[in-house]
């Protein structure tokens, strides 16, 4: 169990940083360090990079205690990103 969560920790991470990287951010830490910038599209895109990771995770975490919880059973990795928060950067 401990290798399936730690595999799957490092697809959702890689998932986060890759949809930064589509902003030319380094990842989604450094995109994050953005929501506090002077310039408004970079504070705008910080803001929802720090909102799009704590969502993310947050889902995560939720299906993690339902599986340890006995409620539901471990989604494949496939399965358990289409349950993910739909990424999209603000206009």
């Amino acid at each position: 169990a401990e290798q399936i969560v730690a595999q799957y920790t490092a697809a959702i991470q890689e998932h986060l940083d890759d949809f930064a990287r589509t902003r030319d951010y380094d990842n989604i830490v450094s995109a994050a360090t953005y929501a506090t910038s002077t310039n408004p599209k970079f504070a705008v895109e910080g803001k929802y990079a720090v909102e799009a990771r704590d969502a993310t995770w947050t889902k995560f975490y939720e299906v993690l205690a339902a599986v340890e919880a006995g409620s539901r059973p471990m989604p494949t990795l496939d399965e358990l990103l289409t349950e993910l928060p739909v990424l999209a950067w603000p206009n």
